[in-house]
This record gives structure tokens, sequence and C-alpha cells, in this order.
């Protein structure tokens, strides 16, 4: 009955006024049947009494007391003044007694339903907060079933976020200790190479150490993705917009990279449709994003020989695309390539790897700043787009 009232202090009063009607007739219908069976056993025990003999001349006696003023309504006629109120006292216990059991009756529902949401929050108390309230109710009592599945919910999701941060401290720790461990060593051990003056030239020890060089920067590019990572998540970055030419942007992030194209044996395409682009953004950060495509090309895209870099000025957006013809990522992997820590290859290997963060990080870099970045791969190559929006840093304005 419960779900057809909207509110329970209508339901409450309804059920009061047929608590009460309810006990009215309950009283009526048990008054009667006392007075009923006490007149029926008081009429028997009359008919019990013998009748004297006439003793007195043009005296008449009736059998049923008539002339002695003995009829049926003789109870009421003679009780007493104190019987009157001992009758309505015990009338109004007895309404009472009856008004408590019926509505006890009525409000079982709401009891039972009561009793459910609190063994329920004792439950949430304890830790188990799996299970949904499912109370089919419209008023106030549904109405807080409904507020305590929601608090549920997002219990949940704050247990499971403190969850995945707790498993994202573990793989950071985990990367840190792994990704720094090694160029650390490797420092170490070309500069201990490098200080044998007994058993290598000059030449040799020039060589160590500019190994132990290499492995010092690279060293100091992991801790710059560490520290980019930290600061991105954490909402403490704050962009420093000023106006930047874009295509001079991009063609000295390309320029940066040409010794590592020649390293790796890469030959590097530039195509841009317009000359010059002025835009109101971070250029650290964007640098930051395209050095990451542009690093994420030349560690996968060695077996393409080639990697495209291209600008291109639309209507709408800006968009900046990188290309390498390397090995084509799997469709599942693809979804799955901006999440911290992802590596395709499922190893870390040292020539590729690095702390599975600089995809991540210019996936942050490029929201920040309004835009997307999406990736496509396939027989034509694997293509990053960083898309970036055009005048809404003026409309804002």
């Amino acid at each position: 009955m419960g779900k057809k009232f909207k509110s329970i202090r209508t339901e409450i009063i309804v059920y009061c006024f047929f608590s009460v009607i309810l006990a009215m007739i309950t009283d009526i219908v048990l008054g009667g049947l006392i007075y009923t069976v006490s007149s029926t056993l008081g009429k028997k025990q009359y008919d019990k009494v013998p009748v004297s003999p006439p003793t007195g001349r043009g005296v008449r006696f009736s059998r049923h007391g008539d002339d002695l003023g003995m009829s049926s309504s003789w109870l009421p006629r003679h009780l007493s003044r104190d019987t009157l109120v001992s009758f309505m006292l015990v009338t109004v216990i007895a309404t009472i007694c009856f008004f408590i059991i019926y509505f006890l009756l009525f409000i079982k529902r709401i009891v039972k339903d009561m009793t459910y949401i609190s063994d329920r929050i004792i439950d949430i108390a304890d830790g188990k907060s799996d299970e949904k309230i499912i109370i089919e109710r419209q008023d106030e009592i549904g109405e807080i079933a409904g507020r305590i599945n929601e608090m549920t919910a997002q219990i949940n999701q704050l247990i499971k976020s403190e969850r995945d941060a707790l498993q994202s401290n573990k793989d950071l720790i985990a990367c840190v200790a792994h990704d720094l461990r090694t160029p650390i060593t490797s420092v170490k051990g070309y500069l201990d190479l490098a200080l044998d003056t007994k058993h290598y030239d000059l030449e040799q020890r020039q060589k160590y150490v500019r190994i132990a060089q290499t492995k010092a920067n690279r060293l100091e590019y992991l801790i710059h993705d560490l520290f980019n990572y930290t600061k991105l998540t954490s909402g403490e970055i704050t962009l420093h917009r000023s106006k930047i030419d874009l295509v001079q942007l991009v063609e000295q992030m390309v320029e940066e990279f040409y010794p590592l194209f020649q390293e790796e044996e890469l030959e590097c395409t530039t195509k841009y449709n317009i000359s010059y682009l002025e835009m109101n953004m971070d250029g650290e950060l964007i640098a930051r994003a395209v050095q990451n495509l542009l690093s994420n090309a030349i560690k996968y895209g060695k077996d393409g020989k080639h990697v495209y870099v291209e600008l291109e000025c639309l209507e709408q957006e800006v968009q900046i695309r990188v290309t390498n013809y390397g090995l084509v990522i799997p469709e599942e992997s693809i979804k799955h390539l901006f999440d911290k820590f992802y590596r395709v290859e499922r190893s870390r290997n040292v020539k590729t790897g690095g702390t599975g963060l600089g995809l991540n990080i210019a996936q942050e870099i490029v929201h920040l700043h309004g835009g997307r970045i999406q990736v496509t791969s396939g027989a034509s190559g694997t293509c990053f787009t960083i898309a970036l929006p055009l005048y809404k840093e003026e409309e804002e304005e």
C-alpha cells in the first residue's frame, strides 16, 4: 500500500483515521455481543424463578414481573453512576487498545522498510556497500532509499578512485625504480671505465664519457617526464599563454630531433600548408607535446625508415600530424595508447622504453588547450594528430 502514497504524513493520517473507525466498530460489535449475551443469560436466570401463588384478594402476579417494573429494559434504568463511569472508562481503554493494534498492523510495512534501510546503513558503515536498497515507494521513505543508493554509488566510486590512485602510485614507483635504475647503473659503469687510466687510453675514455653523458641525458628526460606527469595530473600546472608562431615551433622541434633521425637512419619529411600561424598558447607545453610525438615516432617507426610531419590549417582548427611507418598498432591497443604506463610491446625495452607517460602527457597538454589528440594505424602508417582550435582564445576574451 505504501507505494500508492507520495507523502508519509498523508499515509500515517489515513492509517490513523481507519484505525479509529475500525476501533470504534470493534467496540460497538463487542459491546453488542456482550449486551446480547448478558440479556440472554439474565432472562434465562429469571425464567427459573418460581411463581408464588396468590396470597391476597384482588392481587395479580405477573410471571414476568411487569407490575413490579421488571421489564427487559430494567438494566439501563437501574445502573448506578459509578457503573456508567466504569463502563465508559472500559470503553475508552478498549478503543485505545484496538486503535493501537490496528495502527501497528497498518504501519507494519513502514516499520519493515525502515528496519531494512537501517540494516543497509549499518552494512554500508561496515564496508558492505555493493547491494542497492530496493524499496518500491513514492514517499519520503522511497526518497531516502534513493538518496542512500546515490550516496552508496558515490562512495563506491570514491573507493574505486582511491584504489586506482593507489595502484597508479604503485605503478609509478615501479616505473621510476626500473627506468631510473638502468641509466644510473650505466652512468656509474661508464664513468668507472673512463677513470681507468691503466687499461684504457684517452680516446677510449672519452668515448665512455660520451656514452655516460648520453645515459645522463636519458635520465634527465625520464625525470622530466615524471615531473610533468605529476604536475599535469594534480592540476598544479598553469598555462602561460603568449603569442606563438606554431609553424616555427614545429620546425624548431623537427630540427632538434635531426641528430636522432640521423642516428636511427630515418628520413623526416615536413609539409605545411601555411608559412605563419600566430596562436595564443603555452609554447613550452605545446613543444613538449610535439616532442613526445616525434620521440614516439622515432622509437617505434625505425622499421619504416621514414617519418612524416605535417601542419595543416583548417577553418576551425589547426592539425599537427606525425606519421611513422613502423609496425601497425593492433586495434585493441589503440584505445589504450594514451593510458598512463601503457606499452604496446608489453615490455620495458631499454631502447624503445620509457616511463610510458609520453603520450598521456601529450594528451593532457592538448586537452588543457581545448584541443584533442587521436591516432590511426594501418597499412598507410601510424598517424598521431594534434588538433588545436583556432580563435578560441579571442572568443573567451
